[in-house]
């Protein structure tokens, strides 16, 4: 029998131990004990225990187990527990804690569009719950089974390539295809797809758009929106299916309604994507040490307004976050890091810059020297690099650090929002204010995704968490981040999506015309409330 901890544990590298660089952070920071550092807070030991009535009646499952086959229908704990939450850090918590809210009932793994036509139809009939389901990586709550039914997992059967169009420069697929294998087939044809979110080893593409996400290229390749041709989508009101045009004028986009509808009209089931030649030999490598924080941005700013190109990775770390990685890679305080003091560029202050630009040709190296000259204008250091390729080879891993952060007894959890330059200091001045208000905590910033108008920001904060009240501690202090932001003009999102845990401000940010605009495609949709219900988007 399986445990909380298996459902719990990230991808299959499934880590126990910090580096040294984390551990030394986490002590010197929170003051951790012997007894602290020894001892794991919130294990999840206990064999999965976990009662919930099935919903579904003997002669329903009979006849999914006719369509899918009896091997790809599943009531096991085992299977129910882990389809049931996602990876945000309050279902971590649950269950660490042994609870399991509202499990799923079923776990079904379709092989193709008619057994999902089927199987949404019986649901449909049968006033049954679906949660689409990809890769399980959704850190908004999206994915909870709030009044149970069925899971469909389209990660173990339903992802396969179905097309390459070289001369359209586009590829068709079924939606449960992870990005590695996607990205496996491309290559091999001379093409990448061009996005990489940090969940990139253990998300699909249905997952990319159903959450409206965003890799770290997107400043070059653009968010998922903007890679998307064409989707088929199995709603309960029936099949919707558009065209790759490049271009029209014909009316509402409909891909639009459901890039970031996160499953509560349909299931999306076939997506076409743009794709781009791929020259990995020409990337151009860049990175900078500016004087502060404020040089960066504009630096940022004025090249991507300056139109000589656009970095496909751009990135900037604020001060703490720089001082940070300085810490953990053993840099402080070391030669190289004398000097730059002696330059000027001094602790508290100085703030990184990572820059990758792909391309073939020259049109890389062209855009690098237009940037290393932006940044020279605004006092930034030009440091070679190194620095970038090294933070890109740990791109994803930095990821797993989470469930050993958790194991000494820590809140680690992140927030992203979407700002116009104009107002992106003041933002990051107020939500740093509000983050160092809490007495132990480390709290890091960066900027990741940048468009011509605007950046986001990225917070990762870590704070030990108050033992007994785990669950109040952490909403308390996530509604209060949320607050300062959109009381500052920063979006809710920028590409993790809405799902359940950020809905309750959905109303004051789409207003009442909004909702009612989203509640009344509900409807149309999906009359029978069936696809991933209950408090998603804001929607009753």
């Amino acid at each position: 029998m399986k445990t909380y901890r298996d459902i719990f544990k990230w991808g299959d590298k499934r880590e126990e131990m910090l580096d040294d660089g984390m551990l030394n952070l986490l002590i010197s920071k929170f003051n951790l004990s012997n007894d602290e550092l020894e001892n794991v807070h919130l294990l999840g030991n206990e064999e999965l225990n976990f009662e919930h009535d099935l919903i579904i009646s003997e002669s329903v499952i009979q006849q999914f187990k006719n369509i899918c086959g009896d091997e790809n229908v599943y009531s096991t704990k085992e299977e129910r527990a882990s389809h049931t939450y996602g990876k945000h850090f309050l279902e971590l918590l649950k269950l660490r804690l042994g609870i399991i809210d509202n499990p799923l009932d079923l776990v079904i793994y379709p092989s193709n569009s008619d057994q999902i036509i089927e199987i949404v139809k019986i649901c449909n009939n049968n006033k049954i719950p679906i949660v689409p389901f990809g890769g399980g990586s959704s850190v908004t709550m999206a994915l909870q089974a709030t009044f149970g039914g069925v899971c469909l997992d389209l990660s173990k059967h339903f992802n396969k390539v179905i097309k390459i169009n070289e001369s359209n420069c586009s590829v068709t697929v079924e939606t449960g295809i992870l990005g590695p294998d996607l990205e496996k087939v491309l290559n091999k044809q001379g093409f990448t797809c061009g996005h990489f979110p940090q969940s990139f080893e253990y998300s699909t593409v249905g997952g990319w758009i159903a959450a409206r996400g965003a890799g770290t290229l997107s400043t070059g390749y653009g968010k998922i929106e903007e890679m998307v041709l064409a989707l088929n989508v199995v709603t309960p009101s029936g099949i919707i299916e558009t065209k790759d045009y490049p271009a029209d004028a014909q009316a509402i986009n409909l891909n639009n309604i459901f890039i970031g509808s996160e499953g509560i009209f349909g299931v999306i089931t076939e997506a076409c994507l743009k794709i781009r030649k791929y020259y990995p030999e020409k990337t151009a490598f860049a990175s900078f040490i500016f004087k502060s924080f404020e040089q960066a941005v504009e630096s940022m700013r004025e090249t991507m307004q300056a139109g000589y190109g656009k970095p496909h990775l751009f990135r900037i770390s604020d001060p703490d976050e720089t001082d940070i990685a300085f810490k953990m890679k053993g840099f402080e305080n070391t030669f190289s890091d004398k000097i730059l003091k002696v330059l000027g560029y001094k602790p508290g202050q100085r703030t990184l810059m990572f820059a990758a630009i792909e391309g073939s040709n020259k049109y890389p190296e062209f855009v690098k020297k237009c940037l290393k000259k932006t940044a020279k204008k605004h006092k930034g250091l030009y440091i070679g690099q190194k620095p970038v390729k090294k933070w890109l080879e740990q791109r994803y891993s930095s990821a797993y650090a989470r469930d050993p952060i958790m194991d000494k007894g820590i809140i680690t959890d992140t927030f992203e929002t979407s700002v116009t330059w104009e107002d992106l200091l003041s933002l990051w001045n107020s939500a740093r204010i509000y983050l160092n208000s809490r007495p132990l905590i480390v709290a890091m910033v960066h900027i990741s995704h940048v468009y011509e108008n605007g950046a986001n920001l990225y917070f990762t904060f870590l704070s030990p968490w108050k033992k007994g009240l785990e669950v109040e501690d952490y909403q308390n202090f996530h509604k209060g981040l949320v607050d300062v932001i959109v009381k500052n003009k920063g979006s809710l999102s920028h590409h993790h999506g809405i799902g359940r845990i950020l809905s309750p401000w959905m109303k004051e940010q789409y207003g009442e015309n909004g909702i009612s605009l989203l509640q009344a495609l509900k409807q149309h949709f999906d009359p029978e409330n069936i696809m991933n219900p209950g408090g998603m988007l804001g929607l009753r």
